[in-house]
């Protein structure tokens, strides 16, 4: 067993942590530990390498976290478990379900091939966006926290400063312009600490749920924000709301999320990689 773990201070963290060791001494188990450094390509190589003996990962950490093993294991045969550490937790959030139900999917047999996502060369596992929600990312990355509450209240600051960019795009063979508040292509339900972008999102049809959000004036902007708060964005007239497979975004400079993190910029290719991952389920 391989437990890759963000290095932490919180409490409920090291609960976590001291509670998979000492469940590790009680089966009998040598587990290896890998603590993250914050630099994602030398971590991702490190986990790869030390996955390469091992059968099982455990991610005790955030959606973060969780983003670098993915990438780190796409071409591996271990198995994923979660032990939701972090401050946004959205990926976990899409279970609805109780930390004691992470601890027992850890140690037991079920599990399922989940899908994962990709945008250019990054894997994202929960969602990924382009337009405002990169920009908000961007913010909370700078000020060094992030939380539920950070990015409603930095969502609301950006509205109104967000400047909107047209957008070029051809998804599922379907050509598209239009004024990019934001571009989401979700394949679990939370982004943003908690906002339920993708209701009808599920992790094994071999779909994206994709959003199309054009922004408006700053009226408009709010009105959608608040919508997507009340998670009534379908409602939305101008919102265009498809399933894919494939998208492509021709637009050049548009900052890119992905599970919550800066991944890069447009122009982007999208797909989903059909059952991909092996999950623990909760």
């Amino acid at each position: 067993m391989l437990i890759i773990i963000k290095p932490s201070d919180k409490k409920n963290h090291k609960n976590s942590v001291d509670w998979l060791l000492k469940e590790c001494k009680k089966r009998q188990i040598e587990p290896k530990l890998y603590l993250t450094t914050g630099k994602f390509e030398n971590d991702c190589a490190d986990i790869a390498l030390l996955a390469k003996n091992q059968t099982q990962v455990v991610v005790i950490g955030g959606d973060g976290t969780l983003h670098l093993a993915v990438n780190a294991l796409m071409m591996s045969r271990c198995s994923i478990a979660l032990i939701p550490a972090g401050t946004g937790n959205d990926f976990a959030r899409g279970f609805a379900c109780k930390q004691q139900a992470w601890y027992d999917a850890v140690f037991n047999s079920r599990t399922e091939l989940i899908d994962v996502g990709q945008i250019n060369q990054r894997y994202f596992i929960n969602v990924a966006g382009i337009g405002f929600d990169a920009e908000v990312v961007t913010q909370l990355n700078k000020a060094g926290s992030f939380s539920s509450f950070g990015y409603t209240w930095q969502g609301i600051k950006q509205l109104f400063s967000f400047k909107a960019q047209s957008l070029q795009g051809e998804f599922n063979g379907k050509a598209l312009s239009y004024s990019n508040l934001a571009t989401i292509f979700a394949n679990h339900h939370y982004f943003g600490g908690g906002l339920k972008i993708a209701p009808q999102a599920k992790l094994n049809d071999g779909q994206l749920d994709c959003y199309c959000m054009p922004a408006g004036g700053l009226l408009k902007n709010l009105i959608s924000f608040l919508y997507l708060l009340l998670v009534k964005h379908h409602g939305l007239q101008a919102l265009e709301y498809t399933q894919l497979t494939t998208a492509e975004v021709t637009t050049k400079g548009l900052a890119i999320e992905a599970d919550g993190e800066l991944v890069g910029f447009t122009p982007a290719k999208v797909k989903i990689h059909k059952q991909a991952l092996r999950f623990h389920m909760p």
